[in-house]
């Protein structure tokens, strides 16, 4: 099980280890954002300093509907325990989990500043 907290501004954080291609790790906060299809978001400062390699480009619809491509990398992180290949987004914005990553596993989260978040693996 992995767990994290809901902050001030009632947004559903974790932790998670990014693997550069150096094999050097980096702890990073994320968000979990459900509304994201995609595996992961990151800076491109944080996505410079491991070292990822530009793998293509990802065309993305935002919330509000408008279409933008975003640079796609692919690198590993440590995931319930375990490595694990993901696709990873370069944005300016905040480092999300999305629904990739979610997938096959139960999020839990108690609804409030403070409150607990829980991923567990859904039964196979």
């Amino acid at each position: 099980m992995m767990t994290g907290y809901v902050n001030t501004n009632r947004e559903a954080i974790i932790q998670i280890a990014i693997v550069g291609d150096s094999k050097r790790l980096k702890s990073v906060r994320a968000i979990i954002d459900t509304g994201f299809t995609g595996d992961l978001t990151l800076p491109r400062t944080i996505i410079d300093e491991l070292g990822f390699t530009l793998r293509g480009f990802q065309r993305v619809i935002l919330g509000d509907g408008s279409l933008q491509y975003f640079e796609m990398f692919v690198g590993s992180i440590i995931w319930d325990g375990q490595m694990r290949r993901v696709e990873i987004n370069a944005a300016e914005a905040d480092s999300l989990v999305g629904m990739g990553l979610l997938e096959d596993y139960k999020l839990e989260v108690e609804g409030r500043s403070g409150g607990e978040v829980r991923i567990t693996p859904l039964p196979a």
